[in-house]
């Protein structure tokens, strides 16, 4: 009976691959219905055919994630000698591609997990691919996962901004530098980039168009977007509020720097 046993084949469990996806899409190349609604099937082939669509969103996530697995786990050790001629033979991927996804998975779990529950997001769902997560990867490097996660929330959450690798980018640059991760600080420098970004230099700057009074009341205005603030308050009035706080400190810092100056 032993034997037979040791004889018995191991079934293994398997995967459905992105592959495995395209070859089970329908083929309807047409609409099978003139209803504006779609019908039960359509309905179906879409949730099929988005499902694919999304692979292709997580896609870099998760081949980050199991090439570390296989790293670390020396799962291929069976056929491989080391991690970089794995790579190379079976994906035809040099290591340097390989060490990049699997830095920059940590954070794009973080992210998605963070879009999909409402009460951890609630500004709503935003694109993420792989430029942006990995303009990202320095911060958390530097500091942990959650940091990462906290400049691409608070560059989602200003209002009329791409978000951007590039923006991404910068808002990292410029993060306050220093061991441990000062995020009202860190929020100040990232707005203040966010800002500049349409600002236009001094010395473009044409003369003054109309008095200076009514300047400074189009600035005011424009210093708080109202309509956004409420919107966020709809949403969740502790994030709101502490938005307002960041403001009311701002302005006292920078009152107290014009006072200090002139005397």
């Amino acid at each position: 009976m032993g034997g037979q046993r040791r004889g018995k084949a191991i079934e293994r469990k398997k995967f459905t691959t992105a592959i495995d996806m395209a070859q089970e899409l329908p083929h309807l190349f047409k609409p099978i219905s003139d209803s504006p609604a779609l019908i039960g099937e359509e309905q179906d082939s879409l949730a099929q055919c988005e499902a694919a669509v999304e692979t292709l969103k997580g896609a870099f996530w998760a081949a980050g994630k199991a090439l570390q697995i296989i790293r670390d786990a020396r799962l291929y050790r069976g056929t491989h000698k080391t991690f970089d001629a794995y790579c190379d033979d079976r994906w035809s991927m040099n290591r340097q591609y390989a060490d990049k996804l699997i830095r920059a998975w940590p954070i794009a779990e973080a992210l998605y997990k963070k879009q999909t529950d409402p009460g951890l997001n609630p500004i709503g769902v935003k694109k993420l691919n792989q430029a942006q997560v990995w303009e990202l990867v320095p911060a958390a490097e530097t500091w942990d996962v959650d940091a990462a996660t906290f400049v691409y929330d608070t560059v989602v959450e200003i209002d009329g901004q791409p978000v951007t690798a590039a923006v991404l980018k910068g808002a990292v640059k410029a993060l306050p530098k220093g061991p441990e991760f000062d995020r009202e600080a860190a929020a100040e420098k990232i707005l203040e980039y966010v800002s500049s970004l349409s600002e236009t230099p001094a010395e473009k700057v044409p003369a003054p168009a109309v008095p200076i009074e009514e300047q400074i009341a189009v600035r005011v205005n424009k210093a708080i977007e109202v309509d956004w603030v409420r919107r966020l308050a709809a949403q969740d009035r502790s994030r709101a509020s502490a938005y307002l706080d960041q403001v009311q400190q701002r302005v006292e810092r920078l009152r107290a720097e014009l006072l200090s100056s002139a005397s």
